[in-house]
């Protein structure tokens, strides 16, 4: 890939947004309503994209942000309202060769890319162009169509390389790709939903200059990001939904600040600020509840590090410095680790075998892919829940009168909406869900608690929620590890700060733990 030095913040005039020949906006929403059942998820909001436009969708988790763009998608269908892309009415529901024909496009969280795929076939499946009689794949044509999209994003690839090994930017342009391949450009819109959260902090900035390429084309950019201070520094405007409802639509992004588009989310003020006290010595036990001796990885240099019960620790760091491996490897689910873990009384040599002896010493880890490795979707929530405590309450007669009351403990502790125990977890809002997560092991009362990612994808109402319950867990005695990219997060809640770096040793962090000295540390 090109390299980049873009600044973060938006540089002037770089996507002005402007109207095509026609008068006609990228996307036009009007009146849109969703209920399901007797809830109005979506009542009555209108939302317009500008040819040319960066447009920013926010809102707290469970605002209907997810309900309009699935609407957009074709996934569900609109009680009442009308879509318009390039001046065309989109059909009700909306029809997969509709998104096509009107050159609509998206871009997923997860990305929807084939990691045992090549990067030719990521781009081109669906639009393979087969010999009429032969019907076989011309794959010098398929390179060479796939190679005139990337030129288009100033941006060169190994068309047969597998794609699971490329690091996580290359692997969002292969997806950028895809959504611009065979569009005129300048056409159309593409929507962005929550594409950057999963993506190291460093690959934002070419991102984001990826993006404006796109707008400076003409081409209407949608994006939903829970991100404030991405808004801020790319989008041009903003509509804010809350409560299924237009809190503010179209806002001019210059005439705000992130505290006044914190307001409009939540519709009051957000505390700011670090949550509880740094190392509380009435939380703090003498004995070490973690003792990380030589821990090393595929990537990750050799870490030591020992944490004590009301603690809580961060551990950061950029590049290829091995942060992904220490979910896995605390977690017991890497093979290509070594050293010495210590939980408790308890020692294990790494690579761990018994992932239930971990769960017995006292060791949780919350993974950083809610729905992929930590819930069950279509499970209900209270069986997510309460799942880790089954066997042990359940060894006579299960019941399910404890199950319940663990249940009404999370939402009275975490403010978990709706309140309803058999609803499968996939109903729920992101942030909702990282509350049912955290629920699910933090009701084990673990003596350590790896918590990898844990604001990811949520609101900025849920991501201080989670925090604060973090906080209130090592307050009672839990050693808390928070594995995260988000400096803001850890200046918020951490004592300590552990940055890797991948050509040095680890770096901690003490005393004056702010987002600008983790910053610096992680990139110095």
């Amino acid at each position: 890939m090109r390299s980049t030095h873009a600044a973060s913040r938006k540089p002037t005039g770089s996507h002005t947004p402007h109207s095509d020949a026609r008068g006609r906006q990228a996307v036009e929403i009007t009146g849109l309503t969703k209920r399901f059942g007797r809830a109005t998820v979506l009542d009555s909001v209108d939302l317009t994209v500008e040819p040319g436009e960066i447009h920013a969708l926010v809102g707290q988790n469970g605002s209907g942000k997810s309900t309009l763009i699935k609407i957009l998608s074709g996934v569900h269908t609109a009680d009442a309202g009308r879509i318009r892309v390039g001046g065309r009415v989109l059909s009700s529901p909306v029809q997969p060769g509709d998104l096509r024909e009107h050159d609509l496009a998206f871009v997923h969280q997860d990305l929807g890319l084939v990691d045992d795929l090549s990067v030719v076939e990521n781009v081109r499946v669906g639009q393979y162009r087969p010999g009429r009689v032969s019907r076989r794949i011309d794959w010098a044509q398929e390179r060479r169509l796939a190679e005139e999209t990337f030129a288009r994003l100033n941006v060169s690839l190994p068309m047969d390389t597998r794609l699971g090994s490329l690091p996580a930017g290359q692997r969002a342009v292969v997806a950028i790709a895809r959504a611009v391949q065979g569009r005129q450009p300048g056409t159309g819109c593409i929507v962005f939903d929550e594409s950057t959260q999963s993506l190291p902090r460093e690959t934002l900035p070419e991102f984001y200059d990826i993006l404006r390429a796109i707008a400076r084309s003409g081409t209407g950019i949608l994006i939903v990001s829970h991100r404030l201070d991405e808004v801020m520094s790319l989008a041009d405007r903003v509509t804010v939904l809350r409560d299924g409802k237009a809190a503010a639509e179209g806002v001019p992004v210059a005439d705000l600040t992130e505290a006044a588009l914190s307001r409009l989310i939540l519709g009051r003020e957000l505390a700011s600020g670090r949550i509880g006290t740094v190392v509380d010595p009435d939380a703090v036990k003498p004995e070490i509840a973690l003792d990380i001796s030589g821990l090393t990885g595929a990537t990750l240099g050799e870490i030591d590090l020992r944490i004590h019960g009301g603690e809580v620790i961060g551990i950061t760091g950029a590049g290829d410095c091995g942060l992904e491996e220490v979910e896995h490897i605390l977690g017991g689910t890497s093979r290509v680790c070594g050293g010495r873990l210590t939980v408790g009384t308890r020692e294990f040599t790494l690579p761990v075998r018994d992932r239930e002896a971990l769960h017995e010493a006292g060791l949780a880890v919350i993974p950083q892919h809610r729905m992929q490795d930590g819930l069950a979707a279509d499970v209900s929530a209270l069986a997510n829940v309460t799942l880790p405590r089954v066997t042990r309450r359940g060894r006579l007669f299960l019941g399910r009168t404890w199950q319940h009351d663990e249940f009404r403990k999370a939402v009275a502790t975490f403010g978990i909406t709706p309140a309803l125990p058999n609803s499968p977890v996939a109903s729920f809002s992101g942030g909702n869900q990282q509350k049912l997560l955290l629920s699910k092991w933090l009701l084990n009362s673990p003596q350590v608690l790896v918590a990898c990612e844990p604001t990811q994808a949520v609101d900025v109402g849920a991501r201080l929620d989670i925090l604060r319950a973090l906080r209130a867990a090592a307050n009672e005695g839990t050693a808390v590890v928070i594995v995260s990219i988000e400096v803001q997060d850890l200046a918020a809640v951490c004592d300590r700060v552990l940055v890797l770096r991948s050509d040095r040793a680890p770096l901690e962090i003490s005393g004056d733990v702010t987002a600008e000295s983790i910053t610096k540390a992680t990139y110095a």
